[in-house]
């Protein structure tokens, strides 16, 4: 399980150095120290959540919750808690795992506890204890950070609950992570490459990634919070936030930008094509929020919701099918949530409208997404083949 989480999951949330926890696994520090074991733990618990499909015997997410809670391998006292990047991490792991657990996603109890925990952690090691950290823990930190930023906005977009993690006081350019790698990251003790064998991530960043999917969920979030007047009206502040989330996209580096059909240039990994598949579907998601959120004359945005969903059935169709499930359960609310405005937009207007955009090409889209839905919204449990019905959006 360790394995296929630095191999399929760790592009999208590096916040592992992988030669230094396995140094610390098999020195047997998970039998001494209670909070990096419930790290350990937590982890297997994402890996299963993530890879849905993969067989992993009796290590499932409740297993794994179960596991922690039965040995009480995160409690710390109230007079005293004890903040550490492992805890946050574990803490984390542990929201994003919940997640997976029902159709409640973000807003399952579970969930909403492990990452308001892991926020409050980071938030406060920023703030209070950044300089007793290593140059190593400070970035894996900062790369937490914008992970449960992430994790917020997301929740904040699908309508769910969640805990804020910036504010004014945040310097966001200091907590922004460099793109180094792991064999960039002074560690201290870990494994040489005669105990553990390269891997990708030894001599390929995926911080920029993780950069660039900071950008666009705070170009969502600064729409949210900032006066409509400073741009002149509603369709202006549209058109300045839809501009910001096309420039982010022009940014990517050539590693993370849409290939279509092409195959991977030598130095672009699986791992950069999950990250683009994630960034994409984001940003299309991100686009269809502002559109419902400023409005806009309403042939306009349903020709903007028709591109959106243009897109996606691009990226889904030329995508392979196991990339996209390397995403787990993220994307499925995304497209549900794209799939929903255009649903809409679909149904506006009286019979003859010119503004209706009932049509045969609009349902075929329509019906596409929704296959496609079907075929990566896999439960845990279910054979393959059988999904949730609730894949609908």
């Amino acid at each position: 399980m360790l394995h296929d989480w630095f191999e399929k999951v760790h592009a999208l949330a590096p916040v592992l150095h992988r030669r230094r926890f396995m140094h610390r696994l098999r020195a047997g520090e998970a039998n001494t120290d209670r909070t990096f074991c419930a790290l350990v733990v937590t982890v297997c618990a994402a890996t299963a959540a993530t890879l849905r499909r993969a067989d992993y015997g009796h290590v499932t997410v409740e297993w794994c919750l179960d596991f922690i809670e039965g040995h009480h391998l995160l409690e710390h006292g109230i007079r005293k808690p004890s903040y550490s990047l492992d805890w946050c991490i574990a803490m984390y792991n542990i929201g994003t795992s919940a997640s997976s657990m029902n159709e409640e996603g973000l807003g399952d109890m579970g969930s909403f506890h492990g990452m308001s925990e892991a926020g409050a952690g980071v938030r406060y090691l920023v703030y209070y204890r950044m300089a007793d950290l290593d140059m190593s823990e400070q970035q894996l930190l900062k790369r937490l950070f914008w992970l449960i930023f992430a994790a917020y906005c997301s929740a904040d977009i699908f309508g769910k609950l969640s805990v804020s993690l910036v504010s004014h006081q945040e310097n966001r350019a200091q907590l922004r992570p460099l793109p180094l790698t792991d064999s960039q990251l002074d560690t201290g003790p870990q494994l040489s490459a005669a105990d553990l064998p390269p891997w990708h991530g030894d001599t390929t960043s995926y911080v920029p990634g993780l950069n660039h999917l900071s950008d666009l969920f705070l170009t969502w979030y600064e729409a949210q919070t900032a006066p409509i007047s400073l741009y002149g009206g509603q369709e202006e502040a549209l058109e300045h936030f839809l501009s910001r989330v096309q420039a982010i996209i022009d940014s990517f580096p050539p590693e993370l930008r849409w290939r279509g059909g092409l195959s991977r240039q030598p130095h672009v990994t699986e791992g950069h094509d999950t990250q683009i598949a994630n960034l994409l579907i984001t940003s299309l998601n991100i686009r269809s929020n502002l559109l419902q959120k400023f409005g806009s004359p309403v042939k306009t945005c349903a020709l903007e919701h028709q591109r959106i969903v243009d897109d996606l059935l691009e990226i889904l169709y030329h995508v392979p099918q196991h990339v996209l499930e390397q995403n787990g359960n993220s994307l499925i609310p995304k497209l549900r949530d794209c799939g929903a405005a255009y649903m809409e937009q679909m149904n506006m207007g009286g019979e003859g409208s010119p503004q209706r955009l009932v049509s045969e090409s609009a349902s075929a889209k329509l019906e596409k997404l929704l296959r496609k839905l079907d075929d990566i919204d896999c439960w845990p449990g279910l054979p393959v083949g059988e999904t949730s019905q609730s894949s609908r959006p």
